[in-house]
């Protein structure tokens, strides 16, 4: 069994989407999700203040049963102190449970002693099958008590003084539980006692080594799946072009409405126009679709998902399509001859925070993905800043962690209004130092094209913040001829003409 562990930044709860996002993506690197689902448990601790008072809970738990966002159910266990650093409980949620937020989902909450070492051990593998037997989420709440309060200098009388007489002359539940099996003639008192000093010896001999020989934690990066990368930036530039035979061989087959498929006439000319692309300007969709489809082709993942993804916010996308008489889906992009990799794309729930979370999780675990999170208007980016901050820009200095991923940003004051105008470019120049993330606000569908591919031919993954356009989208000065997109790179600055 091998249990890897999540960085967690002192933002309770946060750590919770990341952690699924991951599973996911190791689960999807196995045989089929089915099988991943089967092999892959996550599990995910918890404060008993902190469950109830952080929204990303609730966010990540409405995701649990989504199509894309299912891993087979998560195994909640809740460290439930009953107390919150000094506030009661009675201040920090209603009723005399904390997990009531399992409610909304309908998720079983097995509350237990924790000071029942045997009742710990029955509820953990209750909990356990119920994961592998139904795939869905399940809580433990294990009441228990912190034996010096908020850390170890801390002085817990000054604000739980009864809960705390209570503490005091409690025995502390591994002898509690000693005393259980000596008098129910499991173990001997002096075979017990043996036993307890072997185990000392052997911890103290350990302690005495590790002084001998300071390691430092961790293991050595850029292995497994990421064998190859480095974590060093470099400006080299990076062929991205296509030939064009390729392009075109893409285009046609993006065209492509299957026969008998009642397809909006509307949408139905848009895609079937897709065919035409040597004629005059690529439009910005179509730039989009052929650097998704070229790198699936080459055998890399995408994997998008967002506030409106399939359509696009301003209806420019149509990646799929509706039958409008049965409702039934087709992408494209899922259906490529000869495609060595594999395309997926989500419409997310109307959330940021843990859907960003779920992405960038899913970024750690395979730099050959390319994973996109699409914000409907880019200043519903405000709502993942925790994400931002404490990961997406900071892990690879906290924790040595690389990510590719990649957020679209719709920006531009275009008559939507203050609230939908901006994807506030500054925040993110202003987070953008010693090359820990990119950030691009491409002008032209071939720009877009080739900042999509170099994502994926790079030796090194950073995360990439695209500023999108609106009206831009349509611009007909905005679209580059075919010639562009067959040979050159992503241009760092355009001058004027």
């Amino acid at each position: 069994m091998r249990v890897s562990l999540c960085p967690n930044p002192s933002h309770l709860e946060f750590v919770g989407p990341v952690a699924t996002g991951r599973t996911r993506a190791r689960q999807e690197r196995t045989r089929s999700l089915a099988d991943g689902i089967a092999k892959v448990l996550p599990i995910l601790l918890h404060g008993d203040a902190a469950l109830p008072g952080q929204g990303v809970v609730a966010e990540t738990l409405n995701m649990a049963g989504l199509v894309g966002y299912d891993v087979g159910g998560t195994v909640h266990v809740v460290i439930n102190n009953q107390v919150g650093f000094t506030t009661d409980s009675s201040d920090s949620y209603m009723g005399p449970y904390c997990t009531n937020v399992a409610k909304m989902v309908e998720a079983p909450v097995f509350h237990v002693n924790g000071g029942d070492a045997e009742a710990c051990d029955f509820v953990a593998r209750l909990a356990s099958e119920w994961r592998s037997t139904f795939g869905e989420d399940v809580f433990i709440d294990m009441w228990c008590w912190r034996k010096n309060g908020h850390n170890e200098t801390d002085e817990p009388n000054f604000t739980q003084p009864l809960l705390y007489r209570r503490v005091r002359s409690s025995k502390p539940v591994a002898a509690r539980y000693a005393e259980q099996l000596v008098a129910e003639g499991v173990i001997g008192a002096d075979e017990l006692d043996n036993q307890t000093k072997a185990l000392f010896a052997s911890l103290d001999a350990a302690q005495q080594r590790a002084k001998a020989k300071p390691m430092e934690p961790g293991h050595a990066p850029f292995e497994g799946a990421w064998k190859g990368m480095t974590g060093t930036w470099n400006d080299d530039p990076v062929e991205t072009g296509v030939s064009a035979r390729v392009l075109k061989g893409l285009a046609t087959q993006l065209a492509v409405i299957p026969e008998g498929f009642a397809a909006h006439k509307t949408v139905a000319k848009g895609v079937q126009s897709r065919a035409s692309v040597e004629d005059g300007g690529v439009e910005w969709a179509l730039a989009e679709l052929l650097a998704y489809g070229s790198l699936v082709e080459e055998g890399d993942t995408i994997r998008i998902t967002g506030q409106d993804v399939k359509r696009g916010t301003f209806s420019h996308r149509h990646a799929a399509i509706f039958d409008q008489e049965t409702g039934e889906e087709w992408m494209a992009l899922k259906h490529l001859k000869g495609a060595k990799g594999r395309f997926e794309m989500f419409n997310s729930p109307l959330t940021e925070c843990a859907c960003v979370g779920f992405e960038y999780g899913y970024s750690l675990v395979d730099p050959h993905a390319l994973v996109i999170w699409e914000a409907q208007f880019g200043d519903f980016a405000n709502g993942a800043q925790v994400i931002f901050d404490q990961f997406v820009v900071a892990a690879e200095s906290k924790w040595f962690r690389s990510s590719g991923l990649t957020m679209f940003l719709p920006h531009g004051y275009e008559g939507q209004g203050p609230e939908h105008s901006s994807g506030r470019m500054e925040r993110f120049l202003q987070q953008s130092t010693d090359e820990n993330i990119q950030v691009v606000y491409p002008s032209t569908t071939a720009q877009m094209f080739h900042v999509l591919r170099r994502q994926m031919k790079r030796s090194f993954r950073k995360p990439l913040v695209v500023m999108t356009p609106k009206s831009m989208l349509r611009l007909p000065t905005a679209q580059s001829p075919m010639a562009e997109f067959t040979h050159g790179q992503f241009q760092t600055v355009i001058g004027d003409a």
